[in-house]
């Protein structure tokens, strides 16, 4: 049918390299009415779209160098039809792209040499040339020296510049980023900013990451309560550092319930956003920052 340009109907495929990176974004984006990671949001929309678009003629392809099952939910991983695994670095990881106990049917990608170039165990999603009952099998992809990949380069960029349509660093224009990565996310469902809190930069550091990280959920409609693993994990900072720091500023860490990506509650250290959000103010107050309407 796609094949068939009359009935307009062509196949499309989308993309997404790297995709742990936005579904690791902890970025918290207000859903209607609900606050989500929005990693969680990406992984929800993406399994809807896994779900749905192949009756519309749109084909998903995921890729990442980290197949860990924490990088991909397990209700997107299986609704993704057909895996591909190149070499990786134990049975594990191969088990968790081709499906749980492959590798004691005889398909394991951690047992392929370095030299096997674009080789990789494909795991088919229907029917194949190979035939229907056909597991899984190891396939090689269409190899490309570096030679022909810089003359097909050079060959686009001369029809580019041609038709005029050569843009951005490929052209020596700035390329720095329009949208900061915060704001990335405003599209998807993002609230309104945190009101009568100072900019990042008028802050202590430690405060000004907070700020940042948390936005929104400092605010009234916000998160109460923040684990402090997920904190060390976003601000990338140590652990006895990162508690006497918060312990100078007034911030004292509670116990609290919250549900893990497993379903399961548990009872971790964190921390109540309102004392952030005190701490915020105190600072504000003895450092006399005022807002645009001259208010301190």
């Amino acid at each position: 049918m796609s094949r068939d340009k009359a009935l307009d109907m062509p196949i499309t495929a989308i993309f997404i390299d790297e995709v742990q990176v936005p579904l690791e974004d902890r970025t918290p984006v207000d859903v209607q009415g609900k606050k989500l990671p929005a990693g969680e949001y990406v992984g929800e929309l993406l399994t809807w779209l896994a779900k749905k678009g192949p009756a519309a003629g749109i084909v998903l392809v995921l890729a990442t160098q980290r197949p860990d099952s924490k990088t991909i939910p397990s209700g997107l991983r299986a609704v993704l039809g057909s895996r591909f695994a190149l070499r990786v670095m134990d049975w594990r990881d191969s088990n968790i792209v081709l499906g749980e106990q492959m590798n004691t049917r005889g398909f394991d990608s951690s047992r392929l040499l370095p030299s096997h170039k674009g080789v990789g165990i494909l795991r088919p999603d229907g029917d194949t040339a190979a035939g229907a009952d056909v597991l899984a099998m190891t396939v090689r992809t269409y190899y490309m020296p570096n030679e022909d990949w810089r003359t097909i380069c050079e060959q686009g960029r001369a029809l580019r510049e041609a038709a005029g349509t050569l843009t951005g660093h490929a052209a020596g224009q700035d390329a720095t980023p329009v949208l900061d990565h915060a704001a990335a996310v405003k599209p998807i469902g993002a609230s309104h900013p945190v009101d009568a809190v100072p900019s990042p930069g008028e802050l202590p550091e430690l405060l000004a990451s907070l700020l940042e990280y948390l936005g929104d959920d400092l605010g009234p409609d916000g998160r109460e309560f923040v684990p402090t693993a997920e904190l060390l994990g976003a601000l990338e900072i140590d652990r006895k550092t990162f508690a006497q720091e918060m312990t100078d500023l007034g911030c004292r860490p509670t116990r609290d319930r919250v549900t893990g990506e497993d379903g399961d509650v548990r009872q971790v250290r964190g921390y109540l956003t309102a004392e952030i959000r005190s701490a915020i103010g105190r600072v504000t107050t003895d450092s006399g920052v005022t807002d645009e309407d001259g208010r301190q």
